[in-house]
């Protein structure tokens, strides 16, 4: 996968029920192992633009994520959605396949520029 960012944050486990700290792995903006909470804004790299992933500014982007493990219950990673308002990461939910990021070929899909 290369470098990559975390979302974290406390949410159920979906296999176990049991509220854990989530840790959502994601590629977009500058991927340099930054580690985020929600609300936070995105790092983007203004002197190196290739090193990100996606366009800075963008009103309304989703990315595909993938959770760590399960501290509890050891459950492999699932599927996440995150979403992205003007660079701030504001929610996540379950990935119900709604979006078609393999089509894209990349880990992210901008629904309003």
């Amino acid at each position: 996968m290369g470098l990559f960012n975390t979302l974290h944050l406390q949410a159920p486990c979906l296999a176990c029920g049991v509220e854990i700290p989530l840790v959502l792995q994601f590629k977009y903006a500058e991927n340099w192992q930054y580690e985020y909470k929600i609300n936070d804004q995105l790092r983007w790299n203004s002197r190196h633009p290739r090193s990100n992933d996606g366009t800075p500014g963008m009103k309304h982007v989703v990315l595909s994520a993938i959770s760590e493990d399960c501290p509890l219950c050891q459950h492999d990673g699932d599927d996440y959605l995150i979403h992205v308002y003007n660079d701030v990461l504001t929610s996540i939910e379950p990935d119900d396949q709604r979006y078609n990021f393999f089509d894209a070929q990349r880990d992210y899909l901008v629904l309003e520029e």
